[in-house]
């Protein structure tokens, strides 16, 4: 083992004195160089890059909000912290994935004790089958009880296997050798290895492939849009075996080995949504006040071993808690809540139980995956100009210093100004967003606006699957309003007439109410950005993916003068596509919710929410970069827009999901969707020779 590179430590942030393998034929390809900055170009100021964007350093998934489980774990001994660093590799189209620790209390080096390759997509269940939509697992180490390995996922020829590290050699001590995925791994208090795979996955897709040979009869379990062939119904049962460390001894595991969350599908005591234990002596509990409503409140319960139980009556104790933690001596518990203007704000209180609890922290930054160490917090901490790194939380004081930081030179890059923005929409809820100006802004003139969506919580990297590229538009002259989706329409049913899901689905989709609710969130958005002065306003742009594209659709519709240009993810919402290449589960689904069936008269349902019913009004540019698995749904819209001959171009990523994962792929998205509105809102083109053909039909379609 060897020093590859140590770049700077100041202001006591351990930033990159990266201990790591030295580099042999066993290290991937996708892990050269990985924490080099001046190999990957960013030791120079200079405005931010896609390129940028893409070589950055991931402590966890990008999603852009709350993460349900921390990426981060510590030492039993409390000294180090492991985590799993990912980079995407355009070139190679794969990921680098390293195993690392850090030492909680000193400068030390940070060591890089195992390296990998691939990324590891989760497999939900949706509607009763299992789905891949392309969102990758939290890759969260687990430390041995003694503290001497760490066991996290790795793929192997793209299946998830379990690995377990040696600390203090940095080598691999055993790596499963499953033929399904594995998806679960702890440790016993004993220190034997416990995981979890998929055998009846193996079972259930060998049993479809039986019954293919005499066809598939169709129901609710295909997707046509995804596939030819049933989904197998989830979640699929897991089954735990126990071993050594090194592997030895494999059998399977015994009741008392299974982890606390084996095969947990159904929710803990009645009302109970999360607990926090700190001794022996009290529990914290989060608890739904009326269980047949999805409104209810949640409350803060103590429930302590004598059987006697506390509420907190303190209103910050009544709303939007994510998590809770006491300290160790078990004297103060600190819980995280969502609060402020439209929820924008997360506030960190700290609780004696003798008084009312006391704000330590609040901030419009995003922190998150937090874990207790001692009396203090070491969580996950991005700003909107600034990447995920990792910082420690005074309890006391709310004091944030860094101890982390897996991207020390994006901080000598160049980026727009960034303001948050707050206003309400036509039915009084609270909205935000994010303003982002261009470092150069033109002397006599105005600005071009794309509108990215639909979250806009901690670094502004290029919206909700991340395909538009926040900083380099700003770079290229174009501003960009960040929106943050607003709640839901039902939260403004105050009557108790709302109290199933299913009766708040229908709230929401009855008259379009929720679309209604959130194209006044972007209207009324956009004018306030306007009324700035420094906005052409036939100039503006619109993006999405997903719930993002539903909006984007709806503001076509209502208001096609507004935008000029505008980017898609996912395909339009039509009234045939949707519940045919959809499937029938989700089909009923949306009848359930309060769609029309396909035999009935569907003319004024769709009248304000399909490019197709009202195509003579659709008339701007529209870019398509969909997946293999989604863009059947695309069809119908591409379809009529081509008919018609207005300028739409679709692009067919193979390989891909709802989210967009290829390194390659997400690469080209983030440029063409830089050159697509370039183009149509800015008159810029590419003169090089391998765009030609590009622009020349981006030009033919201008002049039609």
């Amino acid at each position: 083992m060897r020093f590859v590179a140590w770049l700077a430590a100041c202001a006591g942030v351990i930033t990159a004195a990266f201990y790591a393998k030295a580099a042999t034929a066993q290290t991937p390809q996708a892990c050269q160089h990985l924490l080099d900055d001046s190999a990957n170009g960013l030791e120079n100021k200079h405005g931010v890059t896609t390129a940028d964007l893409i070589g950055l350093r991931d402590i966890g998934p990008n999603f852009g909000t709350d993460l349900p489980e921390s990426p981060l774990a510590l030492s039993p001994d409390g000294r180090r912290l492991a985590f799993v660093i990912s980079r995407a590799d355009p070139v190679l189209n794969d990921y680098c994935q390293a195993l690392v620790t850090i030492d909680t209390a000193s400068q030390a080096p940070v060591r890089i004790i195992d390296l990998t390759q691939g990324l590891i997509i989760g497999a939900p269940t949706i509607r009763g089958f299992r789905m891949i939509n392309g969102s990758p697992i939290i890759n969260s180490p687990r430390w041995s009880p003694d503290g001497r390995y760490v066991a996290y996922f790795v793929s192997i020829e793209g299946i998830p296997q379990a690995r377990v590290i040696s600390v203090e050699s940095s080598s691999v001590l055993f790596t499963t050798a499953s033929d399904t995925a594995v998806r679960q791994v702890a440790w016993t208090a004993g220190g034997r290895l416990v995981f979890g795979n998929e055998p009846d996955a193996a079972r259930l897709e060998a049993e479809i492939d039986l019954r293919g040979r005499e066809g598939f009869l169709y129901d609710d379990s295909f997707i046509p849009k995804r596939d030819a062939r049933p989904s197998i119904a989830g979640p699929v049962p897991i089954e735990f075996h126990s071993s050594t460390a090194s592997g030895a001894d494999i059998r399977p595991a015994s009741s008392g080995e299974l982890p606390a969350n084996a095969n947990s599908i159904k929710p803990g005591p009645e009302g109970l949504i999360r607990s926090a234990t700190g001794s022996r002596h009290v529990v914290a509990q989060l608890v739904q006040r009326e269980l047949a409503s999805i409104t209810s409140p949640i409350d803060l319960w103590l429930q302590y071993a004598d059987g006697r139980r506390r509420r907190c009556d303190d209103p910050q104790c009544a709303d939007g808690i994510l998590n809770m933690w006491w300290t160790a001596n078990g004297r103060k518990l600190l819980f995280l809540r969502r609060a402020g203007w439209g929820k924008s704000e997360l506030q960190f209180y700290s609780w004696d139980m003798k008084s009312v609890p006391v704000a330590i922290l609040k901030t419009d930054d995003l922190v998150t995956g937090c874990e207790m160490d001692s009396d203090t917090l070491i969580c996950l901490y991005e700003t909107s100009k600034r990447p995920r790194r990792i910082v420690r939380i005074n309890t006391d004081t709310g004091a944030v210093t860094a101890l982390f930081d897996p991207n020390p030179s994006f901080r000598n890059l160049q980026l727009g100004s960034v303001e948050r923005l707050h206003w309400t929409n036509d039915v009084g809820i609270e909205s935000f967003g994010d303003l982002i100006l261009p470092r150069s802004r033109p002397r006599n003139g105005k600005m071009p606006l794309v509108v990215v969506q639909y979250l806009t919580r901690g670094f502004l990297r290029g919206g909700v699957g991340d395909e538009y590229p926040i900083f380099p538009f700003a770079e290229h002259g174009i501003a960009v309003l960040s929106l943050q989706r607003p709640a839901d329409y039902y939260a403004t049913i105050t009557d108790g007439s709302v109290r199933t899901v299913a009766e708040a689905y229908a709230a929401n989709q009855h008259n379009w109410n929720d679309r209604r609710s959130v194209q006044s969130a972007l209207v009324n958005g956009i004018e306030l950005v306007v009324s700035r002065g420094n906005i052409d306003t036939s100039r503006i742009g619109i993006t999405g993916l997903s719930d993002g594209v539903s909006t984007v659709e709806f503001a076509l519709v209502d208001t096609p003068e507004l935008f000029a240009a505008a980017s898609v993810s996912t395909g339009f919402q039509e009234p045939k596509s949707t519940q045919i290449y959809g499937g029938s589960a989700w089909a009923k689904q949306l009848v359930a919710m309060g769609y029309p069936t396909l035999k009935e008269d569907q003319a004024q349902f769709w009248s304000k929410n399909s490019i197709e019913r009202n195509i003579e009004r659709i008339n701007l540019p529209i870019l398509m970069q969909v997946s293999d698995n989604e863009y059947l749904m695309a069809m119908e819209s591409y379809g009529i827009l081509k008919a018609y001959d207005r300028p739409v171009e679709l692009y067919i990523f193979p390989n891909e999901n709802h989210i967009k994962n290829g390194p390659s792929h997400r690469f080209a998205i983030y440029n063409r969707n830089i050159d697509w509105f370039k183009f149509w809102l800015e008159s810029e083109d590419d003169p090089s020779i391998h765009m030609k053909s590009t622009y020349d039909r981006w030009r033919a379609m201008r002049f039609r």
